[in-house]
């Protein structure tokens, strides 16, 4: 009986290598969908394997489900001695599986070898039928740069269906109004409503994504500053810190969850902390022209 054990060892520490690591062993990759990906619509699952008779895929707990496997994939060949036939695809419609949380598991040959978690977004239909749309975002992929995008049912997605450089910059001279509501100010009357008619706004966004604003009327001159963020709306930026200083004295901190820019002008909203000079924090609203 020893002697049978020990045979077996041997057999697992120098007879088998799929065990110990060596080159016999099996390369693969799962490159679509990739983990932690947002899934919608039509779209393919992909990856190459060597070697193996057949690929299934098990998406959660269903029943796994055959892929076509063996395509020809040229990159896979110092990987798998030469071998070219590895790719497998399938067209899966993410649209059938619920909002959420999901599994996609492959195997070859019956053994898993990859998986990746997932989150699914659908739009309440199985496929989408009689919907169009088209959406432009602003400096992407860079900055200066704009991508329009554009619903094509087959693909129950959005495409790419054009770029250009007709994008307008933040930089520049803008004259309009800031609307302001102060509270907790340590001088009550402070408190409540401001209007400032006709304030001139200069804007320079620069190295390191660095937003300045300087903002004067005839009564103040006050400068922003802060790091600036695109947002994935495209156009819209927002910047969650920054400092700011007026020439009359105030000081403070200042944030935006939302600034808008266009070849017309700017909308934004602003939060204003006063620390030197008052106390008081400014809900405001920006809007001027160009």
């Amino acid at each position: 009986m020893l002697q049978r054990y020990a045979a077996v060892f041997l057999c697992l520490a120098f007879c088998c290598p799929a065990l110990t690591g060596t080159a016999n062993a099996a390369e693969f990759a799962l490159e679509n969908p990739q983990p932690n990906a947002i899934e919608s619509g039509i779209s393919a699952i992909t990856g190459w394997y060597c070697p193996a008779a057949a690929i299934t895929v098990q998406v959660d707990s269903a029943a796994p489900f055959a892929v076509p496997y063996g395509s020809e994939r040229l990159d896979t060949a110092s990987r798998c001695g030469g071998a070219t036939k590895t790719g497998f695809a399938y067209l899966f419609n993410y649209n059938t599986l619920a909002t959420g949380t999901h599994t996609i598991k492959v195997f070859a040959d019956g053994a898993q070898f990859a998986s990746a978690s997932i989150s699914v977004v659908t739009l309440g239909a199985e496929f989408l039928t009689g919907k169009a749309g088209e959406y432009i975002l602003n400096n992407f992929p860079d900055y200066g740069k704009r991508t329009r995008v554009t619903w094509q049912q087959s693909k129950q997605n959005f495409i790419v269906s054009g770029t250009d450089t007709q994008v307008a910059p933040i930089d520049g001279v803008y004259i309009g109004t800031i609307l302001s509501n102060y509270t907790g100010c340590t001088t009550a009357g402070n408190n409540g409503n401001g209007v400032f008619d006709f304030y001139k706004y200069t804007l320079t966004y620069g190295a390191q994504s660095l937003l300045t604003v300087k903002a004067e009327n005839s009564n103040a001159v006050c400068t922003f500053a802060g790091t600036a963020f695109y947002t994935s709306s495209g156009g819209d930026i927002v910047v969650p810190a920054g400092d700011f200083s007026c020439a009359n004295g105030f000081k403070g901190t200042w944030t935006s969850d939302r600034m808008v820019f266009d070849s017309i002008g700017l909308l934004g909203n602003l939060t204003l902390k006063y620390t030197t000079g008052e106390t008081c924090t400014a809900a405001s609203h920006i809007s001027a022209a160009r």
